[in-house]
């Protein structure tokens, strides 16, 4: 984990990486949520053929942090709504932290430093729907100890053994 303190938007996001002294060239910032039923089973997105990376692995739901959200929170709000339905209630509990993800975008062949900031959220009411098709086979519930490290992005991994110690 890069830092497990909440940072609220991009300016404290960029002063929390400046206080470690690295040089993280170009980055870009996501957003994924570890949502968790009424019953405290955890719901994980299966990839599809269409998904950028990471095809047939489960995954949090979430995404990129565009200019136009107020703050991560609202991101993260913004992410589940688009991809898991509107028909849904999200409370958005915990932060868990923040990871670092470096990719080669496959669109600029550019390498890029993803900030991943992960939170815990509640499904209050209602239930997820997959809203991406082309990109989403759907979703996946089980406890924190069912999922299998092989099944399961390294990033979206790292998040569970970290809940699971807690």
């Amino acid at each position: 984990m890069l830092f497990t303190d909440e940072v609220k938007g991009m300016d404290e996001l960029i002063l929390k990486l400046e206080e470690t002294d690295q040089d993280f060239g170009k980055i870009k910032v996501a957003v994924v949520g570890f949502i968790f039923d009424k019953n405290n089973q955890l719901i994980l997105n299966r990839r599809g053929p269409g998904a950028r990376d990471e095809v047939g692995m489960l995954q949090a739901i979430g995404g990129s942090v565009n200019k136009s959200d107020q703050d991560f929170r609202q991101a993260l709000l913004r992410e589940l709504k688009e991809e898991a339905g509107v028909n849904a209630e999200y409370k958005i509990g915990e932060f868990l932290g923040a990871q670092l993800d470096g990719k080669t975008d496959r669109d600029s062949g550019e390498y890029i430093n993803w900030i991943i900031l992960g939170y815990k959220v509640f499904l209050v009411s209602g239930e997820v729907e997959n809203m991406e098709p082309d990109r989403s086979i759907g979703f996946e519930r089980g406890n924190l100890d069912s999922f299998d490290e092989s099944e399961v992005s390294v990033v979206a991994y790292n998040f569970i053994s970290m809940m699971r110690e807690s």
